[in-house]
């Protein structure tokens, strides 16, 4: 995995803008389509979360659950950190607090684990 294919996502949903996008709703989206089980779609909104908030972790760590789901271990694990990676550099700016931060981290080893 590389920025290759965080490129690759990008060029699929152009349409979007970075910080442009009225994209409250697509984390909250993704879930509950995971939690149904619609894996594909859920992929989707993830990907489009992560074009629209390129800066933020919950994009990337939705995907990273749902690669887990769909056992891509290799994608999972590297989307998993990107969002520690995220997630670290806004709590060094004091946008999120270390339980947040540290719930993150959580989910990254517990798709190391698995």
């Amino acid at each position: 995995m590389s920025t290759d294919y965080l490129q690759q996502i990008q060029a699929q949903f152009s349409h979007i803008t970075a910080d442009g996008e009225d994209d409250m709703e697509w984390w909250n989206e993704g879930l509950d389509l995971m939690n149904q089980g619609d894996l594909d779609k859920a992929e989707e909104r993830f990907k489009m979360l992560v074009v629209s908030q390129p800066d933020n972790y919950d994009g990337y760590e939705g995907l990273a659950l749902v690669y887990t789901k769909m056992n891509r271990p290799e994608q999972a694990l590297y989307f998993s950190d990107l969002a520690v990676e995220k997630a670290t550099q806004l709590h060094g700016q004091g946008y999120i607090d270390q339980a947040v931060l540290d719930q993150v981290q959580q989910t990254r080893n517990s798709i190391e684990n698995k």
